[in-house]
């Protein structure tokens, strides 16, 4: 898969748009797959499958279709999206957001209408996915026992 550094259509300087101005933008019908990194924010409304790592906000807008494992400061999906949500600080579900997968990060918020299949795992999200193995404590080795004779 290739590694794209940056999105293939950043935003123009001087652009009218009644939103905010995303650095890096994959318009509606742009198909990507390979593995992304946006260094500022970004927007997607197209198709893009492989791995995301957004250093900042990354909107998956109405219109995007992402098959993904994303990593990204901020994320907010009022799309659709299968695949996993790790290592991430803050994940917003819009009322149109479809997420089929699981959320690792710091906060969740689900907005009324939003669909989600998956596991949560909300907090301090964990160096590992698995979790520590339980300590126990040395015991010393069994010590033959004799029998008594009848």
């Amino acid at each position: 898969m290739p590694d794209l550094e940056r999105s293939a259509n950043p935003a123009a300087p001087g652009t009218p748009s009644q939103e905010k101005r995303f650095r890096h933008q994959i318009e509606a019908g742009v198909s990507i797959s390979g593995r992304i990194h946006f260094p500022g924010d970004a927007r997607i409304d197209g198709q893009l499958r492989g791995e995301i790592r957004a250093d900042r906000l990354l909107l998956v807008g109405e219109t995007a279709e992402l098959e993904a494992t994303v990593s990204a400061q901020h994320m907010v999906i009022a799309g659709t999206m299968r695949g996993d949500v790790i290592r991430s600080g803050t994940v917003e579900l819009e009322a149109t957001a479809r997420l089929l997968g699981n959320i690792e990060a710091r906060n969740l918020v689900v907005h009324a209408g939003a669909f989600f299949d998956g596991r949560a795992a909300i907090g301090k999200p964990a160096a590992s996915a698995k979790p520590a193995a339980p300590r126990t404590q040395a015991q010393p080795p069994a010590t033959p026992r004799r029998r008594a004779n009848a």
